[in-house]
């Protein structure tokens, strides 16, 4: 390469003082001839650099790391320089296998997406138009210590709620709301007038809300389903603590799959 450019270089100042017709013809000549053997000196590097053994050395690796577009690119390069070699079989089989177990993992997350939405309580409000999805596990009535999420969807428009319930003897007066997981804890804002309600009979009592699910509270609630410590505090004049129980953490986590195939798609 180094002697090309030293060519070039004489060529043209040949050129420029003003060379013979035969001086300029032969270091033309010669720089043909280089080029011819660089050309083919790169030949003989990708060749030797491709070669069937030093392909297939790559596979392992690429198997390992699910790397289908690698072994795409790898399989493309046995098809230009060894077609016909046991390599490229090999090679093939070994895309064919990744690329199936990535489609049938896509398919059996898909049909878990689809299988989160079918279990949900679906129930229809004609009047409003909206249909309902809550958990299966169990229904929170408002006179019961629980938690819970459930999703509207009205058209293409699809939200989350999050409802939260005290029952008892006496009167607790919360006027904050807390969920915590694993030492996370997260203050429910809500609007006392608005949000919260109460109730009583025959010596019970009970209070309750039920708050719009913003982005936010979505992401810790995200965080929450995957936590292995769930509790729910409510407090004001007096104040109630309790565990999760299993019902609620596992609605938590399908309720959360489901809004996320109904907003989202499969």
């Amino acid at each position: 390469m180094k002697h090309l450019f030293t060519i070039i270089a004489s060529i043209f100042v040949i050129t420029s003082c003003g060379p013979s017709q035969q001086e300029y013809d032969a270091l033309l000549a010669q720089k043909n001839n280089l080029e011819t053997e660089v050309s083919n000196l790169r030949h003989i590097i990708e060749n030797y650099e491709n070669t069937p053994d030093r392909l297939y050395s790559k596979v392992e690796a690429l198997v390992n790391n699910k790397n289908i577009e690698g072994l795409t690119a790898l399989c493309e390069k046995f098809e230009k320089y060894h077609p016909a070699s046991a390599e490229y079989q090999k090679t093939k089989t070994a895309l064919k296998k990744l690329t199936d177990e990535k489609e049938a993992k896509e398919k059996a997350e898909k049909e878990k997406r689809m299988k989160a939405v079918n279990k949900l309580r679906k129930s229809y409000d004609d009047v409003s138009g909206i249909t309902w999805y809550k958990n299966p596990y169990f229904t929170h009535y408002n006179d019961e210590n629980l938690m819970s999420l459930y999703i509207g969807k009205k058209d293409s428009n699809v939200w989350l709620r999050l409802r939260m319930s005290y029952e008892g003897d006496d009167w607790i007066f919360f006027e904050q709301a807390y969920l915590s997981y694993d030492e996370n804890t997260k203050q429910i804002l809500f609007n006392r007038y608005e949000d919260k309600e109460s109730d009583h009979d025959g010596g019970r009592v009970w209070e309750w809300i039920d708050v719009s699910v913003n982005d936010e509270l979505l992401s810790y609630l995200k965080g929450m389903a995957k936590g292995k410590s769930l509790k729910m505090r409510l407090s004001g004049k007096y104040t109630r603590t309790r565990n999760l129980g299993s019902s609620e953490r596992k609605a938590l986590q399908d309720v959360l799959l489901a809004y996320d195939v109904l907003k989202n798609g499969e």
